[in-house]
């Protein structure tokens, strides 16, 4: 053995990840890991839609729209700006351009009467 403390230390680190490997991989392929982490995410999945639920009875009982309302409203507001943008596109075809207003003069003196 030499009296190198980094190779000591790159030795001692060689063997830590070589068991952490060996342990992590005969743990990921058993069965009941595989079990386990399945039910986990199935409980996950199941408590994400009962406070889903929740939610959208607590926003109900003090009359507030829910995420879904929200996405509700907004894709019918995007139809009728779709409407409104046809509706404008037909009108300017039928009567040409819109006419230019002009606005008010840029100077520094104030507007006579």
């Amino acid at each position: 053995m030499t009296n190198d403390p980094s190779a000591f230390f790159r030795d001692m680190l060689g063997q830590w990840e070589r068991m952490a490997n060996s342990f992590g991989g005969d743990t990921l392929r058993s069965e009941e890991f595989t079990r386990s982490l399945h039910g986990a995410n199935a409980a996950s999945m199941a408590m994400q839609g009962a406070l889903g639920q929740a939610m959208d009875k607590a926003l109900a009982s003090t009359n507030l729209p829910s995420r879904n309302d929200i996405a509700d409203l907004s894709a019918r507001i995007g139809q009728i700006e779709a409407s409104l943008a046809r509706i404008e596109t037909m009108l300017a075809a039928a009567n040409g351009p819109a006419p230019t207003r002009a606005g008010p003069k840029r100077t520094r003196k104030p507007p006579t009467a």
